[in-house]
């Protein structure tokens, strides 16, 4: 019986929240390491989104490739278990080049969407229920804590993120057709987990600059280019952190300095439930600097 490539297969997460630096931290580490980028941000998925979900840039890529970014339409559905698929077909490709490569690729998952990055390096099995359109207009009518005491019900232990509606219904639905929460298994490749951004205070400094340093008038274009295009802002895409509120800025009921101040808000708010995520894994080796970083990945690779 052959082998299965991916057992010889070595992947490096690097996870932590929003504004942490995860991005340049990764960049760094596949310049020295011989690896490629793959994005597990459930919105830098989305074409046309770049400034809204601070995507990275070209030239921030410094000729690393990058994958998993700017794949979908905005209107289009893209699940967790559709992230998961494109994932492993890609690593099982990487594993294949690295069996009569001399310099093999070590593929870096990169994104602060917990369950995006576990999908891969924990091994998660999905459930295959199919959506189900009526059940899920039924469930959204409802109010979130409401949904909420519903899913504990029928999983006490959920780590669904419970402030995010779409997730705690699709939970739900799952539930109500039969099916079984997501359950762990060991993935067949090695993974080495690597956080940044731990210590909140810094992290709070960090949210604030991006914020005072975002380019405000091309996320204005962004937006009106995709409102343009006729996609709603209740799409799940649109949830992105701010997009609903440069809405309120181009319709001049709020001002720019309000606008930053909800998006340092928003983005604040989120990278605490990032990071509450994290923390629960204790695998995860938290660095603060890319010295650090090396270190890990050389003992993991070479030891």
């Amino acid at each position: 019986m052959r082998k299965d490539p991916l057992q010889n297969l070595k992947v490096v997460a690097v996870v932590g929240p929003t504004a942490s630096g995860k991005s340049e931290l990764a960049v760094e580490l596949a310049r020295v390491f011989n690896g490629v980028v793959i994005s597990a941000d459930s919105r830098q998925i989305y074409r046309e989104m770049d400034v809204g979900t601070t995507k990275i840039s070209r030239e921030e890529m410094q000729g690393v490739p990058h994958y998993m970014l700017s794949i979908v339409e905005p209107n289009q559905e893209f699940s967790v278990s559709a992230y998961q698929k494109s994932v492993m077909n890609l690593l099982n490709r990487i594993a294949h080049k690295n069996l009569k490569a001399k310099s093999p690729i070590l593929p870096l998952i990169v994104g602060g969407t917990g369950l995006y990055v576990s999908a891969i390096v924990d091994g998660y099995e999905f459930s295959n229920v199919k959506p189900d359109a009526g059940l899920r207009a039924k469930l959204n009518a409802s109010p979130l804590g409401q949904l909420v005491q519903q899913l504990k019900k029928f999983d006490p232990d959920t780590t669904v993120d419970l402030k995010n509606k779409r997730r705690v219904i699709r939970a739900l639905e799952i539930f109500v057709a039969g099916g079984k929460p997501p359950t762990r298994t060991r993935p067949s490749f090695s993974v080495l987990k690597i956080g940044l951004g731990n210590n909140r205070q810094k992290n709070s400094r960090q949210i604030r600059e991006r914020i005072c340093t975002m380019n405000i008038d091309a996320l204005v274009k962004e937006t009106k280019r995709l409102l343009r295009r006729r996609y709603k802002l209740s799409l799940p895409a649109l949830s992105a952190l701010g997009y609903r509120d440069v809405k309120d800025f181009i319709d001049k009921k709020i001002t720019k300095r309000q606008l930053q101040d909800k998006l340092v808000r928003l983005h604040s708010q989120y990278a605490k439930r990032q990071l509450t995520w994290f923390k629960r894994d204790p695998q995860i080796n938290w660095v603060t600097n890319i010295n650090e970083a090396e270190k890990l990945v050389s003992q993991f690779l070479f030891d």
